[in-house]
């Protein structure tokens, strides 16, 4: 809009504090929801690459068990506290998947400090195969930050998990005995409910 001041020049009226505000609102919102869009960007790629990871080391595991007629022997719960890389690593994860990984490095080369609770925090990997059916079935599973295992017939609704372990407890067993992970110190059960 223009306006005539008392000299007879014409000058242009700027923008009120109260449309500046709201353009600024407006900008503040839309800023938001590409934050939010951006961080699940984040999230889903990450879990895809964490689900590469588990698809590989499935392959590799069933790869293991045409040489060996055998699962690698591996039990979850079993193993000490160690370093993995810089940082420290409880109830032994990093120590077991060493062992997994080196027994599995003729058909894939994955660093086990990369799959550790000491550098991937609360989305680890875990692996379990029992003596009471001679490690002829496995469980493996991956803690996603989605929701990407909820639905994929096992215990833990925030891992993905993989082999045969998670289906037969979760049908063999209900609520907690369906754990086909921690098994209460039992480590000879496939399931906490029992073998």
């Amino acid at each position: 809009m223009e306006y005539m001041n008392s000299v007879g020049k014409t000058f242009r009226r700027g923008f009120t504090i109260v449309e500046l505000l709201i353009v600024i609102v407006i900008i503040a919102i839309l800023a938001a929801i590409s934050i939010v869009a951006y961080n699940g960007v984040q999230e889903r790629s990450r879990d895809a690459a964490r689900l590469t990871k588990l698809s590989q080391l499935e392959k590799a595991i069933g790869l293991y068990y045409s040489d060996n007629g055998r699962y690698p022997p591996i039990t979850h719960g079993l193993g000490s506290e160690t370093s993995c890389g810089s940082q420290t690593d409880n109830w032994g994860h990093c120590d077991r998947l060493k062992v997994l990984t080196d027994a599995l490095a003729p058909y894939v080369t994955i660093d086990p400090t990369t799959l550790s609770g000491a550098t991937q925090g609360q989305y680890y990997y875990s692996y379990d195969s029992q003596t009471d059916d001679n490690y002829q079935t496995y469980g493996l599973m991956v803690f996603l930050e989605g929701s990407g295992g909820s639905n994929d017939g096992g215990y833990y609704s925030n891992g993905y998990e993989k082999g045969q372990n998670p289906r037969y407890c979760s049908v063999t067993y209900t609520g907690t005995g369906a754990d086909w992970l921690n098994t209460g110190g039992a480590y000879n059960q496939r399931c906490l409910g029992g073998n």
